[in-house]
């Protein structure tokens, strides 16, 4: 989760009251910005791609968008506005607000975005047309992703780092927050995942569906519910109950994914009942959503085990 001081968010008003009053759309034209897109941002001091998501809609007029940067949770945008055929929007980052622009060039979004003094191009795609009614599924053979010996099969997310994962005792877990996000080599569409896990006091970790939503691990119990909870589609869906145990103890998930639909039951308790999941969280392996994908365990926000990741696929 990003704090975002006073000052930041005020140096970002300031710098919205100097742009036009023009948050109003003009039909027509400024439709083919309206949608939910997946964007692939690249430039950045790591070199690494990010990979973020943008909603903008109009409302009596009105535009307004989400935006997730690469990492962290959806911001409501501060300032949106399209102009001559140009998108605008800012971020409100720690320092200074991030400022991205774009043009709709054949069904595509293509722009750049000046983040932390470097300047990024970026490119937006619009997110699947995912069907109204879920097709019918049955189960096929489970997977053990986990092996139970090594870390055979699984992959670093930032290639250019160890993986910082080991096995002792029959039990995956990572050295801390120096470790890689790990993925698996098999891609995946629809499936139902049990998971056992165990997150360290203070810690948390994350499971991303096709390597592109992640349910967040945290140690949470007694906490209010938010986005940012345990169990949560991080950002985007709070669970229902807190059904968190204490740090150090055993717990499970069994999580369903059909399109675009999450069922998350943790340690029994069903705290995501067929939720909507408009768009790829933060720290996503990639912006391919109309693609299958891998299962990803976080390895870099904290310390965290894992004994069981099992995986049927519906088919």
């Amino acid at each position: 989760m990003r704090l975002y001081t006073f000052a930041a968010l005020l140096m970002g008003w300031v710098t919205a009251m100097a742009w036009p009053a023009s948050t109003l759309a003009s039909p027509g034209v400024d439709d083919a910005f309206l949608g939910r897109w997946d964007i692939t941002a690249k430039g950045s001091r790591a070199e690494l791609p990010r990979f973020c998501w943008l909603e903008l809609t109009r409302n009596e007029g009105v535009l307004k968008g989400r935006f997730n940067q690469g990492g962290g949770a959806v911001f409501n945008l501060p300032q949106v506005a399209i102009e001559k055929g140009e998108l605008k929007f800012q971020y409100p980052d720690d320092q200074t607000p991030q400022v991205w622009r774009a043009t709709s060039k054949n069904g595509r979004l293509e722009g750049t975005a000046s983040v932390d003094g470097h300047t990024l191009t970026w490119s937006g795609v619009r997110g699947p047309n995912w069907p109204s009614t879920l097709p019918e599924r049955k189960p096929g053979k489970p997977i053990d992703l986990f092996n139970g010996k090594d870390v055979s099969g699984w992959l670093g997310q930032d290639p250019g780092r160890p993986l910082g994962w080991f096995v002792k005792d029959g039990i995956l877990m990572n050295q801390g927050k120096d470790a890689n996000n790990i993925y698996t080599r098999q891609k995946f569409n629809d499936f139902r995942l049990e998971v056992e896990f165990n997150v360290d006091p203070k810690s948390n970790s994350g499971v991303y569906l096709r390597g592109r939503y992640e349910v967040q691990i945290l140690d949470s119990p007694g906490r209010p519910l938010d986005v940012h909870s345990q169990g949560a589609l991080y950002g985007f869906i709070v669970p229902a109950v807190n059904a968190s145990k204490p740090a150090g103890e055993w717990q499970t998930y069994e999580i369903t994914l059909i399109a675009n639909r999450v069922t998350v039951i943790l340690n029994g308790a069903k705290i995501i009942d067929n939720g909507e999941v408009p768009g790829i969280t933060g720290g996503a392996l990639d912006a391919n959503e109309k693609e299958p994908g891998p299962i990803m365990l976080q390895g870099d926000h904290g310390k965290v085990q894992f004994r069981k990741v099992r995986l049927t696929p519906l088919i």
